[in-house]
C-alpha cells in the first residue's frame, strides 16, 4: 500500500519577510521564485516540439542546486484533486539546470533521460546567465494541469521533511500553470463617470446647530427689518439672536438624543440598552468578578474573618501597602476570601496514602482518596469543606509540583478513619467528593523506589473573589437634596459584581465557573438609619423597601438609582449615606497559579492574622471566570430573540426538550400515555455518565417539567430500556506481536469506562444514547486501531439471547439498530453478564 502523502508546511507567514532572512544566512537556502514556460504557439522565442505550460524553472534564493537533485526530490501537489493519489500533475523528470544547457567552463550532461534538444534549447532561451543556470531547477511535468492553484514541493529523503540546507517554510511555493492564456477581453477595470446633480437646496435646511440657527435667524431679522443692519455682538438684537441659537443648539440635541434612544437598534447609553432589554426579558450581564481557590498555611490554631485579602503584588522596599485598595492602585490584582475559615495547623497539608502500593496513581475520573496523620491526631475534615489535591516532587513542597496536576474537590461526606497494620503509627483518613469533582487528569500517589508520598491535600482552603474592599465611602455628592433627583455616584470607577447564587454545597467545579447574568453588584449603603442592598430594577420592590439600582456608565462609573415610594422607598432629604463596596472585575481577575502570594490588611485597617501567629497563602488553582461586560451590539443582537423562548411544555418534543435543559441529561425522550383516566407524559432520561448516581439529577429534571407541564398532564419518569449485546470478533496477530498484549489492547478499546489515557472507551455510555444503532463497520474500525493487529472479522453481533437466525440476520445486515427508547449495553464485565459481553478469539502471532 502506497504511504500517505506528508501534508506541506502550511504555516501563515509571510513567505517574503522569510526569504530576506534567509539570503543573509550562510548553508541555509530555499526557494525564490517559480517560472512556468509557456511555449505556446505564436508566441515570441516558441522552441517547436518542447511541450507548453510544462517546463519548470525553481529559482533558488542562493544556490547553486545540488548536482544529484532529480525527480525523488519535487512534488507537486494540490489543484482540483487535492489527492495525491487522483492528481493527474506529475513529475517526469527534473534536473538542476547546469546539467540541462551547461555553463562556462562546464559542458551540459548528455544524455539525461527524457531531455529533448528542443528542452535543452527552451531552459537556454529562458535562462541565459550562468549564474541564473546555477541557482535553477528545471522540472517536467506530466501534463499542464488546470486553472486552479497547485504547490511545488522539495522533500527530504522518503518525501520527509525538506532537503538538506533547504528551509522548511521556504520548501513550497504555490503557482498556477495558465501563465500565458490568451484573451479578447480587456482587462482593464471599466470606468463610469457618474453625472453631477445640481444642489437644487443649497445648505444644509436640517442643520439645527448653533451656527446655522444664528444664520437663519439673522436673515429672517434682515427679512423683517429691512433698516436693521447692525451685526455688533453688543447690539442686544444680536445678543437675542446668539440666546436663542444656543438654546435651540440645545434644544436639538436633546430631541435627537431622545429620539436615539428610544430605540434598542440606536440607543447609545448603556443604560437604555439595558432597559429595553429588559421590556424584552433580557438580562444584560455587567461583567463578573473571577473566583480562586486560596490555601493557607498556619503554625497555630486561628479564625481568617471573611473579606481577607491577599494580592500578586510583591514586597518592595519602601512601598507601603495598608489597604486593599492601595494595591490596586499600585497596578496589583486582590482577592478577598468569602467566608470565615477556621485554620489549623495540621491541615496544612496532608499527604495521600498509598497503602503499601509503590506505584500507586488516582486515575481520572476518581472521586475518593485517603490521607494519613499522626495517630491521635483529627483533621477535622467534614462534608462540605474544600480541599485541594495536589501534586509536588520528591522531597519538595506542594507549590513546586506541576500546576496542571491541581484539583479542587468538596468534599461530600465526613472524613472517616481507617488504620493500616503496615503504618500504625498513622491514622488513614478516607475522603470522598463528588462526580462532578472527578479528577480530569491521573494524579501520581508514589512512584517505584520511593515511600514518599508525592501528593498532598490542602485542607486550609476557602472560596476568595475578585475585588478590593473599600469601606463607609461617601457618594458624590454625598447629601440627598432633592431625592427624586437624586442620582449620587460612586466615587471610584469599576464596581465588582460577584455571582452570590451559588449554594454553599455546590462543586468546586460549579464555583470555578460563576455565571456573569446572576452576579451582582458588591454594594450596601447605610444612611445612618437602613441599609440599601442593590437590586437589578427595582419593578418588584415594596413602597417600603431599601433597594437601588446600579446603572453603569461609560469609564466604569456606576450612578446609583433609588424608588420613588412606589416602587421602592425614596431616599430621605437631608441624609448622608456611606458606601461599602468592592473594585474589581473582568478578565484582569483570571490569574495564573501561583501568583496570589501576600496577604494584606483589611479594608478597615484591622490585621486579619494578629499577633503571634505566621500565616502563609498561595492560590494553587487559578482564577477562573472572570469576565468583562456584555457588549452592546450582543445585546443588540440577542435580545430581540430572548422572548421567544418557550416556557412551557406542550408535545413530547417539549417535554424532551425541558429535561435535557439539565446539564446531568445526555439525552432525553418523552412519549404521551393514557393512564385510563388522563394523560400522562413519560419521560426517559439518558444521564451523563459522570452524573449517573447522581441522587439530586432526576428530583431536579421533574422539578423543571413541574413548571412547563401543562394543567392536567401528569409527568412521569421512566427507566431507559437497557440491550445487552453479544458480540463475537476474531482477528489475527502480526507477526513479533504477542497475542496477549493484542487482546488487552482490544478489551481496553471496547470497555465501557475510561482507557488508560483517560479516553473514553468505544462501549462507554456517553457515546451512545437512544435510538443510536450499532454499526458492524463502526466496530472494525475501532478493532483495527490496535496496533499489532493484522485484520478482524465479527463471527457474532446480535441481541444477547438472540437467535441464530436473528444472529446471522444482523450480522448480515451490518447494523443493529435501536428502539427510540433503548440503550445499548456492552460492559464485558464477568460479574453482570446481562449487561452484554464481546468475545475475542485471535489466532497468529506470538
Amino acid at each position: 500500500m502506497t504511504p500517505p502523502e506528508p501534508l506541506p508546511f502550511s504555516a501563515d507567514i509571510d513567505l517574503e519577510a522569510r526569504r530576506a532572512l534567509v539570503r543573509d544566512l550562510a548553508g541555509l537556502d530555499g526557494i525564490d521564485v517559480l517560472e512556468v514556460l509557456s511555449n505556446h504557439d505564436g508566441t515570441p522565442g516558441q522552441v517547436p516540439g518542447a511541450p507548453a505550460q510544462r517546463t519548470l524553472l525553481v529559482h533558488l534564493l542562493g544556490g547553486p542546486v545540488p548536482s544529484g537533485w532529480t525527480a525523488d526530490v519535487v512534488r507537486v501537489v494540490g489543484g482540483v484533486r487535492e489527492d495525491p493519489d487522483l492528481n493527474p500533475v506529475r513529475v517526469d523528470w527534473a534536473f538542476p539546470a547546469v546539467a540541462v544547457v551547461g555553463v562556462a567552463g562546464t559542458p551540459a550532461t548528455d544524455p539525461l533521460d527524457g531531455v529533448t534538444a528542443a528542452d535543452r534549447q527552451l531552459v537556454q532561451q529562458a535562462l541565459p546567465a550562468d549564474d541564473q543556470r546555477q541557482r535553477a531547477l528545471v522540472v517536467r511535468t506530466s501534463s499542464s494541469g488546470d486553472w486552479s492553484t497547485y504547490t511545488l514541493r522539495l522533500v527530504g529523503p522518503g518525501g520527509v521533511g525538506a532537503p538538506a540546507g533547504i528551509d522548511v517554510p521556504l520548501s513550497t511555493t504555490p503557482f498556477t500553470f495558465t501563465v500565458d492564456c490568451p484573451s479578447d477581453l480587456d482587462c482593464a477595470p471599466a470606468t463610469e463617470t457618474l453625472p453631477v446633480v445640481a444642489d437644487l437646496l443649497p445648505g444644509d435646511y436640517l442643520a439645527r446647530d448653533y451656527e446655522a440657527l444664528r444664520s437663519r435667524l439673522l436673515d429672517r431679522l434682515a427679512t423683517l427689518l429691512p433698516d436693521w443692519t447692525d451685526r455688533n455682538p453688543a447690539d442686544p438684537a444680536v445678543m437675542l439672536v446668539e440666546l436663542f441659537a444656543a438654546l435651540g443648539d440645545r434644544l436639538a440635541y436633546w430631541q435627537d438624543a431622545v429620539a436615539v434612544e428610544a430605540y434598542l437598534g440606536t440607543a447609545r447609553r448603556r443604560t437604555s440598552v439595558r432597559r429595553h432589554a429588559r421590556l424584552l426579558d433580557y438580562t444584560v450581564h455587567e461583567g463578573c468578578s473571577a473566583r480562586t481557590l486560596l490555601a493557607f498555611t498556619t503554625d497555630s490554631d486561628l479564625t481568617l474573618p471573611r473579606g481577607t485579602p491577599v494580592t500578586d503584588l510583591p514586597v518592595q522596599p519602601g512601598v507601603e501597602v495598608g489597604s486593599p485598595i492601595e494595591a490596586v492602585e499600585l497596578g496589583g490584582t486582590v482577592f478577598e476570601t468569602a467566608a470565615d475559615l477556621s485554620l489549623r495547623p495540621e491541615r496544612n497539608a496532608l499527604p495521600l496514602h498509598a497503602w503499601g502500593d509503590p506505584s500507586h496513581c488516582l486515575k481520572v475520573g476518581a472521586t475518593a482518596a485517603f490521607v494519613t496523620t499522626p495517630s491521635g491526631t483529627d483533621p477535622g475534615l467534614l462534608a462540605g469543606d474544600l480541599v485541594v489535591l495536589v501534586d509536588r516532587p520528591i522531597g519538595g513542597m506542594p507549590r513546586e509540583g506541576d500546576p496542571s496536576r491541581r484539583f479542587g474537590v468538596r468534599l461530600v461526606a465526613d472524613a472517616r478513619p481507617h488504620t493500616d497494620p503496615l503504618a500504625p503509627t498513622l491514622t488513614v483518613w478516607e475522603l470522598r467528593w463528588g462526580a462532578a469533582d472527578a479528577l480530569t487528569a491521573s494524579l501520581v500517589v508514589t512512584t517505584p523506589g520511593t515511600d514518599q508520598a508525592l501528593a498532598a491535600v490542602l485542607a486550609n482552603v476557602v472560596v476568595a473573589d475578585h475585588g478590593a474592599s473599600v469601606v463607609d465611602e461617601p457618594l458624590v455628592p454625598p447629601t440627598v437634596l432633592e431625592p427624586a433627583d437624586y442620582r449620587p455616584r460612586l466615587q471610584r470607577p469599576g464596581l465588582s459584581r460577584v455571582d452570590r447564587s451559588m449554594p454553599t454545597t455546590a462543586s468546586a467545579a460549579s464555583i470555578a465557573t460563576p455565571d456573569a447574568r446572576s452576579a451582582e453588584a458588591w454594594l450596601d449603603l447605610y444612611d445612618g438609619q437602613r441599609t440599601w442592598t442593590p437590586r437589578p430594577d427595582l419593578l418588584g420592590s415594596g413602597r417600603l423597601a431599601t433597594h437601588v439600582v446600579v446603572e453603569p456608565e461609560p469609564g466604569g462609573v456606576s450612578r446609583l438609582r433609588f424608588g420613588d415610594g412606589v416602587s421602592g422607598r425614596a431616599p430621605v432629604s437631608g441624609t448622608t449615606a456611606l458606601a461599602t463596596y468592592r473594585v474589581g472585575g473582568g478578565v484582569a481577575g483570571n490569574v495564573a497559579p501561583d501568583r496570589l502570594v501576600r496577604l494584606l490588611a483589611l479594608a478597615d485597617g484591622r490585621d486579619p492574622v494578629g499577633a503571634g501567629a505566621a500565616v502563609s497563602v498561595w492560590n494553587p488553582l487559578p482564577g477562573t471566570g472572570g469576565t468583562d461586560p456584555e457588549r452592546l451590539e450582543q445585546v443588540r443582537q440577542l435580545a430581540p430573540a430572548a422572548f421567544r423562548q418557550q416556557l412551557r411544555a406542550v408535545t413530547s418534543a417539549d417535554y424532551a426538550v425541558v429535561a435535557e435543559q439539565d446539564p446531568g441529561v445526555q439525552r432525553a425522550v418523552a412519549r404521551r400515555r393514557w393512564t385510563g383516566s388522563w394523560y400522562a407524559q413519560e419521560v426517559t432520561v439518558d444521564p451523563v455518565a459522570a452524573h449517573a448516581d447522581d441522587p439530586n439529577l432526576l428530583p431536579g429534571v421533574i422539578a423543571a417539567l413541574e413548571v412547563r407541564r401543562m394543567a392536567g398532564i401528569d409527568v412521569e419518569l421512566e427507566r431507559p430500556v437497557y440491550v445487552a449485546l453479544e458480540i463475537g470478533l476474531g482477528g489475527c496477530v502480526l507477526p513479533g506481536h504477542l497475542r496477549a498484549d493484542v487482546e488487552q489492547l482490544l478489551r481496553e478499546t471496547f470497555t465501557s469506562g475510561l482507557r488508560r489515557d483517560g479516553r473514553r472507551g468505544f462501549f462507554h455510555p456517553d457515546r451512545f444514547t437512544f435510538g443510536q444503532p450499532l454499526r458492524l463497520s463502526d466496530v472494525v474500525a475501532a478493532a483495527m486501531t490496535v496496533d499489532g493487529l493484522a485484520w478482524v472479522e465479527l463471527t457474532r453481533f446480535a441481541r444477547a439471547g438472540a437467535s441464530a437466525f436473528d444472529a446471522a440476520a444482523s450480522l448480515e445486515a451490518g447494523e443493529l439498530p435501536m428502539a427510540p427508547r433503548e440503550l445499548l449495553r456492552c460492559d464485558s464485565d464477568v460479574n453482570n453478564p446481562e449487561a452484554g459481553h464481546i468475545e475475542i478469539s485471535l489466532g497468529g502471532g506470538s
